[in-house]
C-alpha cells in the first residue's frame, strides 16, 4: 500500500491541485489528511470536495472545530479569527455536517492521526518540545503517529526498548528518503508532512509525505504550485492580507 500523508491544506485549492497532480506518477492507494482542511485560504468548499472525490479518511483540526463553533475562536490570533468567520458563511449544510462528523484522531492500518498530540488531542497543542512527542509517541498504539498543526516537516524515530530518540530528521536532504523499521514492537515514529496550503518553514512550495507501507519508506516532497493566484484569491475575498503574503515567503 502507497499512502500520501496531506495536512494543513488550509483551503488552499492552487496548493492541493498541484500536490494531487504530482500524485498521479505515485500510484497512491490511500489518501490520508491530518485536520485543517479550511481556514486561511479562499476555497474551502472545493477542497473538501476534492478530499470527498479522493475518499480520503480526514480527521478534524483546531479550524474544523472553531467552524462547528466547537472551539472558542479567542484561542485565535486576529486574522485566523476572521478567516474562521468567512469560512463559516462560505460554507454550506452538506460541509458543515461532513465536519461535524470527524473524529479527532484516527486509525489507519499501521498509523494513527492526530492533528496536534493524542494526549487530550481536543486541546490541539503543538508539538514543539521533545518532551511532547516522546509522550505522544508512547501513547501511540501503532508504528507511526501522523500529525500535522506546525506546518512544519519532521519524522522522530524513538526506540521502544531503549526509550529515547533515535533520530530527528528535519533537513529536506534527508527528509526526501527515510527507511522505517517496521517492528512495532520496537519502533514508533512521529511523521510531520508538513503542510500543503501553508507553509511555515522557510520556503512557499506545498509540502506532503508518500508512504509506502510495503518497502517501508517514507518521503516527504515539496511541490511549487500558483501562490500568486492563491493570494490573489485570498485578497479579493476580502481576508486579512497577512494569510496572503505570508505564502509568498513560506512563513
Amino acid at each position: 500500500m502507497r499512502y500520501a500523508i496531506l495536512s494543513d491544506i488550509h483551503a488552499n485549492l492552487e496548493a492541493l491541485t498541484a500536490v494531487l497532480e504530482a500524485l498521479k506518477a505515485e500510484r497512491i492507494d490511500r489518501y490520508l489528511c491530518l485536520g485543517d482542511s479550511v481556514g486561511y485560504g479562499a476555497d474551502p468548499a472545493a477542497c473538501l470536495g476534492r478530499l470527498q472525490e479522493l475518499g480520503a479518511v480526514m480527521i478534524a483540526g483546531n479550524h474544523e472545530w472553531a467552524c462547528l463553533g466547537k472551539l472558542d475562536v479567542g484561542w485565535f490570533n486576529d486574522a485566523a479569527r476572521a478567516a474562521i468567520t468567512w469560512t463559516r458563511d462560505q460554507l454550506g449544510f452538506v460541509e458543515l455536517n461532513a465536519l461535524r462528523r470527524l473524529p479527532l484522531t484516527a486509525t489507519e492500518g499501521p498509523f494513527t492521526l492526530a492533528h496536534g498530540t493524542l494526549h487530550q488531542p481536543s486541546r490541539f497543542e503543538y508539538l514543539v518540545e521533545l518532551g511532547q512527542v516522546i509522550d505522544t509517541l508512547r501513547a501511540c498504539r501503532t508504528l507511526m503517529c501522523l500529525v500535522g498543526h506546525t506546518h512544519v516537516p519532521v519524522v522522530v524515530e524513538y526506540d521502544r526498548t531503549k526509550q529515547k530518540v533515535a533520530r530527528m530528521l528535519t533537513e529536506p536532504r534527508k527528509l526526501s528518503d527515510v527507511q522505517v523499521h517496521e517492528d512495532a514492537q520496537r519502533w514508533r515514529y512521529l511523521v510531520n508532512p508538513g503542510s500543503v496550503g501553508q507553509p511555515r518553514d522557510g520556503r512557499p512550495e506545498a509540502s506532503y509525505a508518500i508512504i509506502d507501507a510495503d518497502g517501508w519508506r517514507l518521503a516527504i516532497r515539496r511541490t511549487a504550485y500558483d501562490v500568486a493566484t492563491a493570494a490573489r484569491k485570498i485578497r479579493d475575498a476580502g481576508l486579512p492580507a497577512l494569510l496572503a503574503d505570508r505564502l509568498l515567503v513560506g512563513r
